[in-house]
């Protein structure tokens, strides 16, 4: 009911806008024309047209086709020009292509980009990645499938969680009103905007207010699986140096069951149903209730999956929602005169979702919930451009669980200079950033955080861009970075070079080489949780996770090769080899576990004997401690691709849009073994010692006081060296991309469909191997648009029903059917 007041409602504050609100269709500017879509020109007037053609000097529709298509685009060099002349691997994804090919959120449409890979884990919940190298090192924790390759930045800021390495989606505040355009540079571009685009960059531009902005846009979407989406802005310019603008975003997205996967046991799983009988089973899908009251069977017995103290309920709020979130943001751009200029943004989003966990559980699902607010301030002067931005809140990623909530902060600063020097262009810069993340305010007395106190990262950068067009066609650029960071306490440098040639006027010639690393994580440095099993009757009963304050950061070298081609002016054909070795990979690992008598034995003397004849006779377990640390592996991983993309207006009522990629990985120095292999390894190493010491207490042979008795434990540090060589990476696909038309049969009605498609792939974790089998996910959107200012549309995604699930352990989505209404006025 609320979802249709929520619409009822707007539908009036559109009516009610639209008597007062002033047309700029006769007024278009060449900002606003470079962003519209095929479709939206093949709408004009045949006035409006030929003044389109002015705006833009160009002197046929050909022409004014061949700028539409290369968009302009700044991320590739760090500052504006034609994407057809970018030194970079880069592409562009406009708001209005976003809509024609009916994307419902930002991480669906860039599935619409070329060499990245989208998987969708719960409905409207994805995982994203620019190339691959995803799940390495593999046989470990769901963490080490996210992404901590790619940076992604809103405006320039990072909006990357530095506590556990990882994008974290749903908590961006703005949607669809807010961009203006997506651009991604693949390959490692570290040199540019810092550690961890280590595979790549997405950068959200969003829009600006000016004289032809509409007062008011914004589109609403409702449909099956309680699949709810809206945005809304209001813009205004208020004279030649002032602008503002409010936009308001939501979503709300179901699952289609309520059940949650648990991990298979070794040895099985087992709980009593309504009936009260036994009933046993392997890892699958299971209702709360019967997660509640589910048990792990081991070699020693059956013990309960989850303390008995704690409520099932508490760890998902609600099973059956998928995701929902909110953003509201505010914009302010003052520009004094032409050389100055002030943008000031700032806002605030609150979500939750059910997804895949970044923490050790025995479900593949968790809830986590995030409420951020940041600001963003961006000064430019002449050629020096300043940005200080601030995001704080609180992140929960485990509801439920103690220890895994805590209270966030990063501060981002940067300035550089650009100064141009006849063909030679300088770009000196500074950089300083600061991470921080604080369980204590909501852990209870005699509670224990995964940090236990509030953690800091921090990084110090110098940077130097420069460019260089050698006899007016080889373009020279490179970029040399130096990041020095805290934790580490080491510098490490990246760099980038890439030249451009042109053959011709419609083919151009790049090649790149490029090096870049990630940041250090707080999960990987300053990790300091106790795991006490028992209350779960686990064994071993103790682990701690320990952080390494002197790894080695993860670091790729890139050696790229590209070819972009215009046939004609409606073909644009691009072509890039990539070839890559990635090492310094890490995981949480145990370094060590050893068995002690501290724990067991009563103080009674008689009673420990006891205790210590149970052991000996393999009656009792004794108290096993495992120390898991961060610890670098000597894994490498070698990447080579071809990424092939085609855009083509094959008439002014048809326009295909194409690209695919394909990829090997081989990996060399693979441990194939899992966290639970080693530390059993390591508890069976020490079990003799522990033997031999228990039995010289029990009877005599030592001789020692009773609190040195139950001190006393048998350590190992036991480690498999049966490294393997020249390992297939199943996990990154060896094939994905997409084929997409537009099609307008008549100037008011658009159909648009396209068909994203990935072969095979395996994920290894540390309980099972899953096969995610090859799918074509179909998705089309029909489109009625009366005028500009006004659109109704349906939406099918995933329209051949193909419910297989698309990452590990997660949802079997199926199909979703949306219709929605767009406007601007």
């Amino acid at each position: 009911m609320r979802k249709i007041i929520l619409l009822l409602t707007l539908l009036f504050i559109f009516s009610t806008v639209r008597t007062y609100a002033q047309q700029a269709e006769n007024n278009l500017s060449r900002e606003e024309l470079v962003n519209m879509s095929m479709e939206e020109l093949s709408e004009l007037p045949l006035e409006q047209l030929m003044g389109a053609m002015d705006v833009m000097g160009v002197s046929s529709i050909n022409e004014l086709y061949d700028l539409i298509m290369n968009k302009n685009m700044k991320s590739a060099s760090k500052r504006s020009e034609n994407a057809f002349d970018a030194p970079l691997s880069s592409s562009v994804l406009t708001k209005e292509e976003i809509f024609t090919f009916g994307a419902t959120s930002i991480e669906e449409a860039l599935r619409l980009i070329p060499g990245v890979i989208v998987r969708e884990k719960t409905n409207g919940n994805f995982d994203i990645h620019i190339r691959g190298l995803d799940n390495i090192p593999q046989n470990n924790m769901l963490l080490y499938t996210e992404n901590t390759n790619t940076l992604l930045m809103i405006d320039g800021r990072p909006v990357f969680n530095y506590a556990y390495g990882a994008i974290v989606w749903e908590s961006l505040p703005i949607g669809f009103e807010d961009i203006e355009r997506i651009e991604v540079v693949r390959g490692p571009a570290s040199a540019l905007y810092g550690p961890n685009a280590v595979n790549g960059v997405i950068n959200i531009i969003t829009s600006k207010t000016d004289d032809s902005s509409p007062l008011i846009s914004g589109v609403v979407r409702g449909g099956t699986q309680e699949t709810y989406t809206g945005d809304i802005a209001f813009r205004k310019k208020w004279n030649k140096k002032i602008s503002t603008a409010i936009t308001s975003n939501f979503q709300h997205r179901n699952r289609n069951t309520d059940k949650i996967y648990l991990f298979d046991n070794e040895n099985g799983l087992q709980y009593e149903n309504e009936s009260g009988e036994t009933i046993h089973t392997n890892g699958g899908f299971y209702t709360l209730d019967q997660y509640s009251r589910m048990k792990t069977v081991t070699a020693t017995g059956v013990q309960t999956l989850i303390p008995v103290t704690q409520d099932v309920n508490d760890l998902f709020e609600d099973p059956e929602l998928a995701r929902e979130n909110m953003g509201v943001n505010f914009y302010s751009e003052y520009t004094p005169n032409s050389d100055l200029s002030f943008t000031l943004s700032t806002g605030f989003q609150t979500s939750y979702v059910n997804s895949s966990p970044i923490i050790d559980l025995a479900t593949s699902f968790t809830g986590r919930k995030s409420n951020t607010g940041y600001g963003n301030l961006q000064i430019q002067y002449h050629g020096l451009s300043t940005q200080i931005n601030y995001m704080s809140g609180s992140q929960d990623f485990a509801t439920g669980e103690v220890g895994f909530k805590g209270k966030m902060q990063q501060i981002n600063a940067s300035t550089e200079y650009n100064w141009q020097l006849k063909s030679l262009n300088l770009r000196p810069g500074i950089s300083y950033q600061s991470a921080a993340l604080d369980d204590t305010p909501y852990l209870s007395a005699g509670q224990k955080g995964y940090l236990n106190g509030k953690k800091e990262l921090n990084t110090f950068s110098a940077s130097l861009r420069a460019e260089y067009l050698f006899l007016g066609k080889l373009r020279l650029v490179s970029a040399l970075r130096a990041e020095k960071y805290n934790l580490p306490d080491k510098i490490y440098p990246s760099w980038q070079i890439a030249g451009t040639m042109p053959l011709g006027e419609n083919q151009i010639l790049r090649a790149v080489y490029s090096r870049a690393n990630r940041s250090s994580f707080l999960i990987n440095s300053r990790s300091n949780y106790l795991w006490n099993r028992n209350e779960r009757g686990l064994f071993p009963q103790y682990m701690h996770f320990d952080g390494n304050e002197n790894y080695k950061l993860m670091k790729i070298d890139m050696i790229e090769l590209g070819y972009r081609i215009k046939p004609s002016k409606t073909l644009m054909i691009d072509l890039e080899i990539f070839g890559s070795e990635s090492r310094d990979y890490g995981a949480l690992l145990p370094e060590y576990s050893k068995l002690s008598l501290a724990e067991g034995m009563d103080a009674d003397y008689a009673t420990a004997a006891g205790y210590i004849q149970s052991i000996l006779a393999g009656g009792t377990l004794p108290d096993a401690y495992v120390n898991i640390k961060y610890q670098n592996l000597p894994v490498d991983a070698r990447q080579i691709g071809l990424t092939a993309s085609i855009d083509w207006i094959i008439s002014p009522k048809l326009v295909g849009k194409f690209h695919g990629t394909i990829q090997q990985t081989k990996l060399n120095d693979v441990m194939d073994h899992t966290i639970s292999e080693i530390t059993e390894a390591q508890l069976n190493d020490a079990y003799p010692s522990f033997e031999q010491l228990a039995g010289g207490i029990l009877y005599g042979e030592i001789a020692v006081p009773l609190e040195e008795q139950l001190a006393n434990s048998a350590k190992s540090d036991f480690q498999f060296t049966d490294y393997k060589d020249n390992v297939e990476h199943k996990t990154t696909p060896a094939f994905w991309g997409m084929a997409g038309l537009t099609y307008k049969p008549v100037t008011k009605f658009t159909i648009s469909g396209y068909g994203y498609y990935y072969s095979e792939q395996t994920f290894n974790n540390q309980y099972e191997t899953a096969t995610i089998d090859p799918k074509l996910i179909l998705n089309m959107q029909a489109t009625y648009s009366p005028g500009r200012q006004f659109s109704v549309f349906i939406n099918a995604r995933n329209l051949l029903n193909d419910e297989s699930g698309e990452f590990p352990f997660m949802d079997e989505i199926g199909d979703i059917y949306m219709a929605g209404l767009r406007f601007k006025y």
